[in-house]
């Protein structure tokens, strides 16, 4: 039976529906898109992109510890849109809807029609998807990227059990794989998955096994070609030592079970998580099951796919550690896939039941995510804070990060007269002098620019409390050194959210 086939649709009113739900997740994200503050994720991104070609995908590139894709993708935004935080939303909220299609097409080829409704929808729904594309980060272009790359891995077993020479699909593939290495490193464990994924849909359905094992290494030496300069760089920082994420523990099983059940399955759904939980692993076990229906090699393939990179992730995260709930936001495609393809096999009845309690499970999660704040990081309240409160010859110092100077700046701090101590990493040093010269200063020179200051207001954006000391981490505790050491006293302190504002009297300087 080919499913294929089987699954096309009859004229042109279900690709009016495919594009009408394409619209509808795009719209689903636009509440609350405009309002936020730019955090100090996406003031990194917005800085990085206005620094000069040469020094993004050179200098950047060598210290930063992401890939310079999305940096290079901001620039681009930054010179389209103007600078700012909304485009770059804007730009994830639309990867994010446009993701459904390429998971759309791959359900109808490999799962058929019914399969195809259901994955696209489930994907169209989920809540860490949902949150994470309303950020001025890479994680939902990353996403879309992986969703293609997932199509191509799909067309490439067909071309494979045809019997055809599959060229199309050894360069989607190939592009695909190399172009989300410039996005996140992480995505090297999406593409092994992937290798595995074409390699146990042709030995389940045993055929094209070794013409798919050739076009597949087609595919990954095109996208070592096309990755190689993000997979240079990122050994340089493995054999470095170097990570900015350095302060996070490797995760146990219980951690990463937590990542994989909030990122992946059943974000905000309390407390009805478990249930979702229950009905998604039914519905993946359950298609693995049936290996005599129609589709089984391509149900098995996808659960083996969620296997590796399951184990992959808190693997690797023992000596590289990663953002585990953002990073395997990827697997929400598969998973919606598999789960899909699974729910497909049931009879018309068990069907709908089936998938609108589904829907109406991730539907929930959607609406929940209303409930969460929006804002990050409350940049505009230290602002007002600030004009309130500053009075004539009063300084402003950022701590630790110049990205956060940036956050301050684009929320309306654009006239303080600020100075911003970086951390001593190479990344934040060196980030300060190339995106802003004038602002940079040591501990040691800090007095000096303060000389004759009323008050000085120090804003910090706290790094997590087991490296609040280190200094690699934060300049906080070397600021206030300085200030005391030139007879500083501290006068008042001003909530600020997650932000830490206090003011001090230098008479020293």
């Amino acid at each position: 039976m080919n499913s294929r086939r089987e699954g096309r649709p009859e004229g042109a009113g279900q690709w009016w529906m495919l594009a009408a739900l394409v619209v509808a997740a795009f719209l689903i994200r636009l509440p609350g898109l405009f309002a936020p503050a730019a955090w100090i994720d996406e003031s990194a991104s917005i800085a990085v992109g206005q620094l000069p070609w040469s020094v993004v995908l050179g200098e950047m590139a060598r210290i930063e510890a992401s890939p310079p894709g999305y940096y290079a993708i901001a620039k681009v935004m930054g010179a389209v849109a103007g600078p700012g935080a909304v485009p770059l939303r804007l730009l994830s909220a639309a990867a994010a809807a446009l993701a459904v299609v390429p998971v759309w097409l791959f359900c109808r080829a490999a799962f058929g029609l019914r399969a195809a409704w259901l994955g696209a929808v489930l994907v169209a729904l989920n809540a860490a998807l949902l949150r994470l594309s309303q950020d001025g980060r890479t994680y939902a272009v990353l996403f879309l990227l992986f969703c293609c790359a997932l199509l191509a891995a799909w067309r490439l077993v067909e071309a494979a059990r045809e019997g055809r020479a599959g060229l199309g699909a050894v360069a989607g593939l190939g592009a695909t794989q190399g172009a989300v290495l410039w996005l996140h490193h992480t995505a090297a464990i999406g593409n092994v998955g992937l290798n595995v994924f074409v390699l146990a849909a042709l030995l389940a359905g045993r055929a094209g096994v070794l013409r798919g094992a050739v076009l597949l290494a087609g595919a990954d030496a095109l996208g070592l070609l096309v990755g190689g300069a993000p997979i240079y760089w990122a050994l340089g920082h493995a054999l470095g030592g170097e990570f900015v994420m350095g302060w996070l523990q490797p995760p146990n099983l219980v951690v990463a079970a937590q990542a994989y059940v909030y990122g992946v399955v059943a974000p905000f759904h309390a407390p009805l998580t478990l249930v979702t939980i229950l009905a998604s692993a039914v519905a993946l076990l359950g298609g693995v099951l049936a290996w005599r229906r129609p589709g089984w090699p391509g149900r098995v393939a996808l659960a083996v796919l969620l296997g590796v990179c399951g184990v992959l992730f808190p693997l690797l995260s023992q000596a590289w550690p990663m953002m585990m709930d953002r990073t395997v936001l990827f697997l929400v495609a598969p998973l919606a896939a598999g789960v899909a393809a699974g729910v497909a096999l049931l009879p018309r009845a068990g069907f709908a039941a089936a998938a609108l309690l589904l829907v109406g499970l991730h539907a929930h999660g959607a609406v929940a995510l209303r409930h969460w704040p929006a804002e990050k990081e409350p940049w505009r309240d230290v602002v007002a804070e600030l004009r309130a409160r500053l009075a004539p010859g009063d300084r402003v110092v950022v701590t630790d990060s110049v990205f956060a100077l940036v956050s301050l700046r684009l929320a309306g701090g654009g006239g303080f007269d600020a100075l911003v101590v970086p951390a001593t990493s190479r990344l934040e040093s060196r980030a300060a002098v190339l995106v802003a010269p004038a602002a940079a200063v040591s501990p040691a020179g800090l007095c000096d620019r303060l000389r004759g200051a009323g008050r000085v207001w120090i804003v910090t954006r706290p790094p997590p409390a087991s490296v609040a000391e280190d200094p690699h981490y934060s300049s906080r505790p070397a600021v206030l050194a300085a200030l005391r050491d030139a007879a500083g006293e501290r006068v008042e302190q001003v909530p600020a959210g997650t932000l830490l504002l206090e003011a001090w009297r230098v008479p020293g300087c």
